[in-house]
Formats: structure tokens, C-alpha cells, sequence
């Protein structure tokens, strides 16, 4: 059987087919689950233990079953647990509301078990970070990131207006390929902390060429003509 769980639109869990999200772990019924156990390759990037993970997964399943209004999918390759994704009925109502413009960053490492947490994020009305949904990677490749990506898509049927990244190519990658009608723009954050490795560093530390650097490029008027002049 093959362990491997697609994202496309035919493959990702179903909110309600909660029997067979068992099947995929090679299991004929729910207590078997107690007998289940995720394979850790130690060359992988994922350092999940089979308890946690089984742990995770459960709770998950659980909640989607009780709770029509909670989203929930995962992949499992070769009985590992590769990627998941989850959004609630708050994620989706800010997503709703504020949607128009998505960050995802995934920068964000959890020591322990060493897989990437993926949030997706916005800004509501006062100018405040929401959330609209959370994934965790154990690789970061284009086949995770563009699962991750119609996770996302199958769970809120549209496509945001813009979406903000970190310049990683695997990353653009899927989103471009996922998200064709969405803009997509980089992080000025993530810009910003790349210039000392662009110039020296007495440069970089002179407060005078800070100051008109960042007058340059947050000025939203500058055509690209006038910004590379300038």
C-alpha cells in the first residue's frame, strides 16, 4: 500500500472520511492505532518520535471528526509523518475577512524535532497579526512546500490577492505554481537582513546611508526607473 499522501485534490483527506485517514498508516481499524509506530530515518530532516507523532495525528483526527469546521490534512511517506496542516473556524474567518494579502514564512524551526512550522499570516483591520492557518514540515522542498500550498488552497477554495514570502527558491517555486493569479513579493524584512552580507561593513553600520536606504525603499511612490537611480 502506498503510504504516500498526495495533496492534489483527489488525494487530500477529506474532512469527513476520518475511518480511512487510519488506512493510510496500513491500519484496518481504530484500535490499531494503539499499535502503530512512524518510522524515523535518521538520514531524514525529521526527528518526530513515533509516540508524538502518533500523539498529534490522533488529536487532530479526533478534533476534524467532532468539529465540521476544523481542518485538518497530513502526508505520510513511507510511514513517516512528512507534512500536516490545520486551520480552525477562526483561521478561516479571519482568512474570510482579511485574506487579500497571506505571509508565509518559514523560518521558524522547532528544536526538538526538527521539522519547520509554516504560519500563515495577515493583518486585520487594527493593524494586528491574524492567522490563517499553520503547517509543519519535516523537509523544506518543492514537493512540501507545494503540498503545503494545496492543503492550504483545498481548505479556503481561493487564492490570496498577494502573498509574501522569504527568497527561497523551492519555495517560489510551488507558490507560483500553486497561487498563478496571486502577486508575489519578498519579505522587506528578510532583504533588510541580507544588505551587511551586500556591503562592507562600515557601510552597513554608518547611520547617515541607513537612513537614506530606507528612505529609498519604503517609499512606495518610486517608480522602478527612479528606485534603481536612486
Amino acid at each position: 500500500m502506498d503510504d504516500t499522501v498526495s495533496a492534489g485534490d483527489d488525494h487530500i483527506h477529506d474532512q469527513h472520511e476520518y475511518p480511512k485517514d487510519y488506512e493510510d498508516f496500513g491500519l484496518r481499524d481504530h484500535d490499531s492505532l494503539n499499535n502503530v509506530e512512524f518510522q524515523i530515518s535518521e538520514n531524514s530532516n525529521l526527528n518526530l518520535g513515533s509516540r508524538d507523532a502518533k500523539f498529534l495525528v490522533v488529536k487532530m483526527l479526533e478534533r476534524k471528526k467532532n468539529i465540521p469546521s476544523f481542518s485538518f490534512d497530513f502526508k505520510v511517506v513511507e510511514k513517516k509523518l512528512n507534512s500536516i496542516f490545520w486551520a480552525d473556524e477562526t483561521a478561516k474567518y479571519n482568512y474570510n475577512a482579511f485574506g487579500d494579502v497571506v505571509s508565509l514564512d518559514a523560518t521558524f524551526n522547532m528544536n526538538k524535532y526538527d521539522m519547520v512550522l509554516v504560519p500563515f499570516t495577515g493583518i486585520d483591520n487594527h493593524k494586528k497579526c491574524v492567522t490563517f492557518g499553520v503547517g509543519l514540515l519535516s523537509r523544506e522542498d518543492g514537493s512540501s512546500y507545494s503540498w503545503l500550498l494545496r492543503a492550504f488552497l483545498k481548505t479556503f477554495k481561493k487564492q490570496p490577492t498577494l502573498v509574501l514570502t522569504y527568497q527561497d527558491l523551492a519555495l517560489n517555486k510551488a507558490v507560483n505554481e500553486v497561487f498563478p493569479m496571486s502577486a508575489h513579493r519578498f519579505c522587506m524584512w528578510h532583504i533588510t537582513k541580507k544588505l551587511p552580507n551586500k556591503i562592507t561593513s562600515q557601510l552597513a553600520t554608518n547611520s547617515t546611508f541607513r537612513k537614506r536606504f530606507h528612505s529609498i525603499i519604503w517609499n512606495s511612490k518610486l517608480e522602478p526607473y527612479d528606485f534603481e537611480k536612486e
